[in-house]
């Protein structure tokens, strides 16, 4: 709009072109007259300022900035739907957006040439992998679930090919000779049979113990009742009877 400054105004039937500094009305236009306009939005298309409007009766009109010239009338969506009214939004290159649904963003294009490629502009809510191949089926797998099933014979006795054995195969590791394990095998028998005297001995030291605190507590239990026949035989006798 060259070097001037200019401020768009829209109410519900019109809208105005104020110049600045001197706030003077230097455009203004009728946009409807028998509904109102839902919502307003001054945007770039191709390179030039354009106000766009979305009016209740179903159709967008643009105007030209400053000189309010029409430029744009298309058929849309009457306002049946108060969510539309509240979150239909216009943005710059002939986009707009608005929610259909609680949970339904519809995007909606304004302009033909954008109309033509708005496939190719269409998103998507995640990424496109490959699926990797599936697992090969374990040779103990088959062999526990009790069903039938094909088995490689390279996977059980190795590679055919070049003659080498299977990684899974038993191989023979030469170790140290028996004398050695032998005597570890004597000095572990000599350590359990030691544990097992000192828990023999163990034991009939608590059989003593036992024994003693039974004699103990008879003992004191006939002293209890000689004490008590005692105090039973005197308890009427003065001490001069004595």
């Amino acid at each position: 709009m060259s070097d001037k400054q200019y401020v768009v105004l829209t109410s519900e039937k019109q809208a105005k072109v104020f110049s600045l500094p001197s706030q003077t009305c230097s455009f203004k236009v009728k946009v409807t007259e028998t509904s109102f306009v839902v919502a307003a939005e001054v945007v770039q298309i191709n390179g030039t300022s354009a106000l766009i409007c979305y009016i209740a009766n179903g159709h967008i009109v643009g105007y030209s900035l400053p000189s309010l010239r029409m430029v744009l009338d298309t058929a849309f969506l009457p306002l049946t739907d108060l969510r539309i009214a509240r979150t239909f939004r216009i943005s710059g290159m002939g986009h707009g957006l608005y929610m259909c649904s609680p949970t339904e963003i519809q995007k909606i294009t304004y302009l033909t040439d954008i109309c033509e490629h708005l496939n190719e502009m269409l998103g998507t809510l995640f990424l496109e992998v490959e699926m990797p191949e599936a697992p090969k089926p374990s040779f103990l797998k088959n062999l526990f679930s009790g069903g039938s099933g094909q088995l490689d014979r390279e996977e059980l006795f190795g590679e055919a090919c070049s003659g080498k054995a299977s990684r899974t195969l038993a191989q023979h590791i030469p170790g140290r000779p028996m004398e050695g394990v032998q005597t570890k095998a004597q000095g572990v028998t000599g350590d359990v049979a030691r544990a097992r005297q000192a828990l023999i001995e163990r034991g009939e030291n608590l059989s003593e113990v036992e024994e003693k605190t039974a004699q103990m507590l008879a003992n004191a239990e006939n002293f209890a009742s000689v004490s008590h026949q005692m105090m039973v035989k005197y308890k009427d006798k003065k001490w001069y009877q004595f």
